[in-house]
C-alpha cells in the first residue's frame, strides 16, 4: 500500500505563480481578444452610433460612437485584470502565499469575462439595426455576462492550487531588559503609504467633483445625492484611515487614529505574546485600511513591511504595520514578562 507525497512547497509554490498568471492574464487576454474580434467583424453592420447604456427599465438611455465599444472592452475587460494582476504578482514572486491571492486571481478572470461578455452581446445585438434607440432591453445581456462571469470565475478558482496561507502565529520578540519600577514609553506615527493615498485622495476628489457636476447641471436627484453620499464616505474613511499614532507603555498597545477615531486598545493583561511581523497587505489582508484576514487576525494595514503582532489571550490576533516594529514588540513583551512577575 503506498500513500500519497505531500506537494513539494517549492514546486506548489511555482504552480500557484503559473496558475495565478494563467488565470488573471492569459485567461482575460484571450477572452478580450475574441469579444473585441467578434465587435470588429460586425461594426460594418452596426449604426454608427450605438446604444451604450440602459434605464432601469432596461431601455436604451445612452450613445456613443460604435468605434468606442472595442475600446471600453480592452480598456475594461484587460485593463482591470491587469490591475488587479500587478498588485498581487509581487508578493507571489516574494513568496507571500494564503487564499486572498486565489481569490484575486479569480476575481480578475471572471471580471474580465463579465465585461466582454456584456459590452461584446449589447454589441452584437445592435447589429442590423438602423437607429440606435431601436436596440432591445439589456436584461438578456446582463443575465449571459452575470452567468458567464460565476463560471469563469468558479473555473479560475479550481485552476488555482490550495495552498496554506502564511498566517502561523509569529515567534514572540526578545524581551528588553527593564528595571522593576523603570517608566517607558514607545511611540511612532505611521501613514498610509503613497501610492494607496493617492488613490484614495484621488477617489474622493474625483466623486466629489462628479457630485458638484451632478448638482450644477441638474442631473437626476437620486444620482446627485447617490453621489454625495459616496464622496462624505470616501471622506470619512481617508481622513480615519491615512494616519495612526502607536503608542506601547505599561497599559498596552495603542493605535489611534489621528482624529482620535477609531482607536484600538489591547490591555497588557490580555498580551500573550508580540513578535515583530512582516506584512504583505493584499496577500494576507486583502488590502489596505482596517483589515479582516485568517487565522483571527485584525489589523490596522497602511503599508507593506514591518508589523507588530499581538497575540491576545482570547487568540485573535491584532496586527499594525510601523516602523520600528522589532522595538515596540520587545517592549510589549518586556512589559508582560515584568506584569506577570509582579502578580
Amino acid at each position: 500500500m503506498t500513500t500519497a507525497r505531500p506537494a513539494d512547497p517549492t514546486t506548489l509554490s511555482r504552480l500557484a505563480l503559473r496558475r495565478f498568471v494563467l488565470v488573471a492574464v492569459w485567461l482575460p487576454i484571450v477572452l478580450v481578444a475574441v469579444g473585441v474580434a467578434v465587435q470588429l467583424v460586425l461594426l460594418p453592420q452596426v449604426p454608427a452610433t450605438i446604444a451604450v447604456h440602459w434605464n432601469a427599465a432596461g431601455e436604451a438611455d445612452g450613445f456613443a460612437p460604435a468605434w468606442t465599444q472595442p475600446l471600453a472592452t480592452i480598456a475594461f475587460g484587460l485593463g482591470l485584470p491587469l490591475l488587479i494582476a500587478l498588485t498581487s504578482l509581487p508578493g507571489l514572486r516574494r513568496g507571500d502565499r494564503g487564499m486572498t491571492y486565489r481569490l484575486m486571481g479569480a476575481t480578475a478572470a471572471a471580471l474580465s469575462a463579465l465585461v466582454t461578455v456584456a459590452l461584446t452581446w449589447t454589441f452584437v445585438m445592435q447589429a442590423g439595426l438602423d437607429s440606435s434607440a431601436d436596440a432591445p432591453t439589456v436584461w438578456a445581456a446582463l443575465a449571459a455576462s452575470f452567468l458567464a462571469a460565476a463560471a469563469v470565475g468558479v473555473a479560475a478558482w479550481f485552476l488555482q492550487p490550495r495552498e496554506a496561507g502564511t498566517d502561523a502565529a509569529a515567534t514572540p520578540a526578545m524581551p528588553l531588559a527593564l528595571a522593576a519600577n523603570e517608566r517607558v514609553l514607545w511611540m511612532r506615527a505611521v501613514g498610509m503609504s503613497r501610492g494607496a493615498a493617492i488613490l484614495i485622495v484621488a477617489a474622493v476628489i474625483l466623486v466629489a467633483a462628479s457630485a458638484v457636476v451632478a448638482w450644477v447641471t441638474g442631473a437626476d436627484p437620486v444620482l446627485a445625492w447617490l453621489l454625495t453620499g459616496v464622496a462624505l464616505l470616501l471622506l470619512v474613511f481617508a481622513e480615519t484611515t491615512l494616519a495612526f499614532h502607536v503608542r506601547v507603555d505599561d497599559t498596552g498597545l495603542h493605535v489611534d487614529s489621528l482624529l482620535g477615531f477609531p482607536r484600538f486598545h489591547v490591555p497588557l493583561a490580555e498580551v500573550t505574546s508580540a513578535a515583530r511581523v512582516d506584512v504583505n497587505p493584499v496577500g494576507e489582508f486583502g488590502g489596505w485600511g482596517l483589515r479582516l484576514s485568517t487565522g483571527r487576525r485584525f489589523g490596522v494595514v497602511l503599508r507593506t513591511g514591518e508589523a507588530i503582532e499581538v497575540l491576545r489571550r482570547s487568540g485573535k490576533r491584532f496586527v499594525v504595520t510601523v516602523d520600528d516594529a522589532g522595538t515596540g514588540a520587545a517592549l510589549l513583551e518586556a512589559l508582560v514578562e515584568r506584569a506577570a512577575t509582579r502578580s
